[in-house]
């Protein structure tokens, strides 16, 4: 099973502004705080694909096989903290060293969480004990696909708020970030595609 084939239209978006509906997701997952593109931000964005490499083996020995190297990010700020964060500003009001994320890989719903903590209480892995089964179901969202520098996500929010505003939505969950291409600190990020997808619900 390739994830990436087996959920296209998860992995699918448009240059311009869209609503989609997301169904639930299981992924394996690493919590962490503060500013993204710091080298603990990385090396736990490396720890989680390695993980993810020990579990593909593991199941194809049993033919359960499956690939799945797409590095997805949950991003969120305590509410009760900073108040609401809309789309369009979410990166540009608040202290990034308040946000909070979650690195993540989707998997196949037949990797358990049992699965996950055993292993990762047996291995030598970097944080592999604190890697974790998420379940998720993003519902109503409006995204678009982001080309480019993530700087550039700057430029590309507000067009996402403005069209979330203009069909009656508010932003209702957690930033969602899909890493369609691969990379590595220090790279160009002139190729970059990711996936910007936020759940949102109609406004009163």
């Amino acid at each position: 099973m390739n994830i990436l084939d087996e959920y296209n239209d998860y992995y699918a978006a448009n240059e311009k502004p869209e609503v989609v509906e997301i169904s639930e997701a299981n992924y394996v997952s690493i919590l962490g705080e503060g500013s993204p593109g710091t080298s603990l931000f990385y090396k736990k964005k490396a720890a989680i694909k390695e993980f993810v490499a020990v579990l593909e083996r593991h199941y194809a020995a049993m033919d359960l096989a499956f690939s799945s190297n797409v590095l997805e990010i949950f991003y969120w700020f305590d509410e009760e903290e900073v108040g609401y964060v809309d789309i369009g500003n979410f990166y540009t009001t608040v202290d990034l060293d308040l946000l909070k994320y979650r690195i993540a890989i989707r998997i196949p719903d037949f990797v358990k969480a049992e699965a996950i903590e055993e292993f990762g209480q047996t291995s030598d892995l970097p944080f592999a004990k604190v890697f974790e089964h998420f379940t998720y179901t993003a519902g109503t969202c409006v995204q678009l696909l982001h080309k480019g520098p993530f700087a550039g996500e700057l430029q590309t929010l507000p067009i996402l708020q403005k069209f979330a505003a203009e069909h009656g939505f508010k932003k209702s969950g957690m930033h969602h970030e899909i890493h369609l291409t691969h990379f590595e600190l220090g790279q160009s990020q002139a190729h970059l595609q990711t996936i910007l997808r936020d759940p949102v619900i109609k406004q009163d």
